[in-house]
């Protein structure tokens, strides 16, 4: 089983106030995935993808980070991050001094992770490669690319 889970920023409770106020709640998003993801494995995801509306930093991390995308490979059980928000390529040379990016394998910390630009230039291929053991799917490698449309 596939179990898949999206963020939003909390900022978007600014940039969408008139639309959102009183009827959404926001949470940051790396303490929300630490909270949730568990339970989807609990509830039997063999495996979690993260789609996320955020961007990535190589800035320490601070709770309610507008771009947290690089943050979520701290978070046991996921297993790929497909991000956007700002606009911009990963894996991609841009980030080949990030610490934590490996943009030949489009991995941060080991899990692959993607985003696809805008405007629908370019498009996220994440490659897992799995193994079945006892009735459940375990990851045992993965990378990300992007192919231009």
């Amino acid at each position: 089983k596939i179990g898949y889970i999206g963020f939003v920023p909390p900022q978007i409770m600014v940039w969408d106030k008139a639309n959102l106020q009183g009827k959404v709640e926001t949470r940051d998003i790396v303490k929300t995935a630490q909270k949730y993801v568990p339970e989807m494995k609990k509830k039997g995801a063999d495996i979690v993808v993260a789609l996320a509306h955020t961007g990535p930093s190589d800035e320490p991390y601070q709770e309610g980070a507008e771009n947290s995308a690089f943050y979520l490979a701290d978070v046991p059980h996921i297993d790929a991050v497909i991000f956007g928000h700002s606009h911009r390529l990963f894996p991609n040379k841009e980030f080949a001094k990030s610490p934590n990016a490996d943009i030949v394998n489009g991995t941060v910390k080991g899990i692959p992770e993607s985003m696809a630009g805008y405007w629908a230039n370019n498009i996220s291929v994440v490659d897992l490669g799995l193994t079945e053991h006892k009735g459940k799917w375990i990851v045992t490698s993965g990378k990300a690319v992007l192919r231009p449309i």
